[in-house]
């Protein structure tokens, strides 16, 4: 077998399947290499050790699943309404939620995932609250409307996981509808 050249993302995209199948327990080095073809020396030019290699993976997490949409730039400025479709519409087509049930079972075990899993709920809320401000809800309305898009879009993947992408798409237009609906 010839040599492969891994990049670090390979190893973090690797580690992340592995924690939405197995859980953290399942993310070990040797296990990694095995399933990448590699061997552990591999696994020791990108990460010191594993604590390196799981704060890693809650980075990767954060950057390539969040503030890909958090910090868009044509999310936050134009038409609020047409920016909330688009990065809802984003997150949906990317599958950018699809290990938020791994790193939330992770955070309620590990005071370091857990730490930084706030953060980055922190980010989201900012984002989607600043949206609907925007569009003109103030105070618990803004509120409301930011806890629901939030709380659906982060656990709709594993609740209606047999639901194609495009019924999720559909469902999601309605779903803005009515919460962006001033009569609601």
């Amino acid at each position: 077998m010839g040599k492969v050249a891994l990049d670090r993302e390979a190893w973090l995209q690797k580690a992340l399947e592995v924690l939405r199948t197995e859980g953290i327990q399942g993310v070990r080095i040797e296990r990694l290499a095995r399933d990448l073809g590699v061997t552990k020396g591999s696994f020791y030019w990108h990460f010191k050790n594993h604590p390196d290699l799981c704060h890693s993976i809650l980075e990767y997490w954060s950057d390539s699943f969040t503030k890909v949409v958090v910090e868009n730039p044509e999310f936050l400025t134009g038409d609020p309404l047409k920016s909330l479709i688009a990065a809802m519409s984003m997150v949906r087509k990317q599958g950018l939620e699809q290990y938020e049930v791994a790193i939330r079972d992770w955070a309620d075990h590990d005071a370091v995932a857990d730490k930084h899993l706030r953060i980055v709920y922190r980010q989201r809320t900012k984002f989607l609250r600043s949206l609907f401000e925007r569009m003109g809800f103030k105070g618990q309305d803004a509120e409301v409307r930011t806890r629901m898009m939030l709380s659906y879009k982060s656990w709709e993947t594993s609740i209606y996981a047999d639901e194609t992408i495009a019924k999720r798409l559909r469902m999601l237009k309605l779903q803005i509808k009515v919460l962006t609906d001033k009569a609601s």
